[in-house]
């Protein structure tokens, strides 16, 4: 077996049937010195840190609990539930860790943010997790871009991840969820503030799009553009792709000049080919699993509505179909046209067919609303919908997050510390 076809097989190395199919979520956050916007010590120090916070809430983990805990490099907290069926699994899970996380943060005197992108600090006032892993990619993205140090340091996400059930639904959902990211980018952007102002732009979006061009953006801009080829092409693509660093398995990490496919070669060691999936960064990636990465952190309360909005659409056969059937009738100009408006907010952007930004929101929220009801009779579980319906209508009928909060703000008549502080930190509304 070559190498892409070791990669190909590692990729599909977890197939179940179409009625086991589970899914995850994993939903980042930053954390605050109680009552202020200054982010806790990423490492040991004199003020509670975020390397205690993991082991306090690894250690909080009740014997029953299928969820974990991992910190971003910047010290954002990442929670993942255990895989599920059911989105109502999942809130179950996320609630058990609620609980975990808010005796912590009274009993440390932290705050949890709600935002995807850092308001105040700018990524030099953060510190790095102690790795060499982080430092290896600090050092490679300010060659590659320019706000690959605020990626690192300053946003966070929610990131879902799929089951396959064989060769052709992942590369189904890989092309459809690929082409639909710069949409899921705006109906869910919740980061308001950069640098202690507002911006109105899709903040997030526009980081990762200038972060390194040669592993992020999407599948399309790298020329998988072909539903029964994307697996193939991503396989070879990632092959050619820089090593950012080499992992021993021992929580060790070193540097390695050569691509994935040199060191892939080392040796014969399927872990090598998981270290290269985790190196990559488009916004919809390939592991054992399709990972979903554009949605923003949302505010609280609202957390898994971008799980529920991806698995209405991508895993409910006769609604995928339709959406797969319309994107596959868009044009390279459609496909173009798409991302560069993702840049901006605006529900009046041309999308595809010179068809509003607006009305293609509609077109997919409509369309997994009535995938979360498929969903509902193929896996006889109760409907996902509460999850979702309530908070898509207020988006297309209010805006986004982002510009109701800007709005919101501009109103207060608050300086942008004070609004946050009273508006979005637990301890000061209590």
């Amino acid at each position: 077996m070559d190498l892409k076809e070791k990669v190909i097989s590692a990729i599909l190395s977890k197939m179940v049937s179409p009625k086991e199919r589970k899914f995850g979520v994993e939903i980042e956050s930053f954390y605050y010195k109680q009552d202020t916007l200054e982010r806790i010590p990423v490492n040991h120090s004199d003020y509670y840190s975020a390397v205690e916070l993991l082991e306090d809430v690894k250690n909080s983990i009740p014997n029953s609990g299928q969820f974990s805990y991992s910190l971003e490099p910047g010290g954002q907290l990442e929670w993942a539930s255990g895989p599920s069926i059911s989105l109502w699994d999942i809130k179950d899970q996320f609630s058990r860790n609620d609980l975990i996380q808010q005796n912590l943060c009274e009993k440390n005197k932290i705050d949890i943010g709600y935002f995807s992108v850092e308001p105040i600090s700018s990524p030099l006032d953060i510190d790095l997790i102690n790795s060499n892993k982080y430092k290896l990619m600090h050092d490679l993205f300010l060659k590659r871009g320019t706000l690959g140090a605020w990626m690192m340091r300053n946003t966070t996400s929610i990131q879902v991840n799929i089951d396959f059930t064989d060769s052709e639904d992942s590369g189904q959902m890989a092309f459809i969820a690929d082409a639909i990211q710069p949409l899921v980018s705006i109906i869910f952007s919740n980061s308001p503030f950069m640098n202690g102002r507002p911006t109105g732009e899709n903040l997030r979006w526009k980081i990762w799009e200038n972060t390194d061009n040669s592993r992020c953006g999407t599948l399309y801009e790298h020329s998988m553009n072909d539903v029964d080829q994307i697996v193939d092409k991503y396989a070879e693509w990632l092959l050619t792709r820089d090593t950012i660093f080499l992992d021993n398995m021992d929580d060790t990490f070193d540097a390695f000049s050569g691509s994935f496919r040199d060191m892939i070669s080392l040796k014969d060691d399927d872990r090598l080919i998981f270290s290269a999936f985790r190196q990559i960064f488009t916004h919809v990636r390939f592991k054992n699993v399709l990972e979903i990465r554009a949605a923003d952190r949302q505010q609280k309360g609202s957390e898994l509505s971008p799980a529920a909005f991806a698995i209405g659409l991508l895993t409910a056969q006769r609604t995928r179909d339709i959406l797969l059937n319309e994107i596959i009738s868009w044009s390279d100009k459609d496909r173009e046209r798409l991302s560069r408006s993702a840049n901006e907010l605006s529900f009046d952007n041309l999308g595809p067919k010179g068809k509003s930004i607006g009305f293609w929101l509609e077109f997919l929220s409509q369309l997994a609303l009535d995938g979360l009801d498929e969903r509902a009779d193929y896996f006889e579980i109760q409907n996902e919908r509460p999850f979702l319906e309530s908070e898509l209508n207020h988006i297309l009928s209010h805006g986004t997050a982002t510009n109701r909060i800007i709005d919101e703000y501009n109103k207060s008549g608050q300086s942008l510390k004070s609004f946050i502080k009273e508006k979005y930190l637990d301890s000061y509304k209590s």
